[in-house]
């Protein structure tokens, strides 16, 4: 007779953290103060990732899951809740980043804040690490 409970296995889910995060609340005409998460999935075989916000004084929001193709980019601004999964983020609120995957992408974040005539742009490249958890 054999077993047929099922084993939890170990996956790796990889994370990505932007602690300070912010969609500046004004603008100069014409460009619009915003931050964009850059993904590329340089594998052949679609990704999906979500992207959980944090805040100080309310429960986290999380996304929908969001696909990306194999051997794509997108970038994906997030004051536009229909391309973040769903994810609505208010301007002038700030707020940290989880971006969560089972696969390895390569992750940027950047805000562009045009709320004075001379703009500022801040980038980073995100550095995802493993963390396992079990699944059954």
């Amino acid at each position: 007779m054999s077993d047929t409970t099922a084993v939890p296995t170990a996956r790796a889910v990889r994370r990505w953290f932007v602690p300070d995060a912010y969609i500046p609340p004004r603008s100069t005409d014409p460009e619009v103060s915003h931050e964009s998460i850059c993904v590329l999935n340089a594998g052949p075989e679609p990704a999906v990732f979500t992207v959980t916000a944090y805040f100080a004084d309310r429960e986290p929001a999380q996304s929908g899951p969001i696909t990306i193709a194999g051997r794509r980019a997108v970038h994906l601004r997030t004051d536009v809740p229909d391309a973040l999964g769903g994810l609505q983020l208010e301007r002038g609120v700030p707020y940290g980043l989880e971006i969560a995957s089972t696969s390895a992408l390569q992750l940027q974040y950047s805000r562009l804040d045009t709320a004075q005539p001379a703009y500022s742009l801040m980038t980073a490249l995100l550095d995802g690490a493993p963390h396992h958890t079990l699944q059954g």
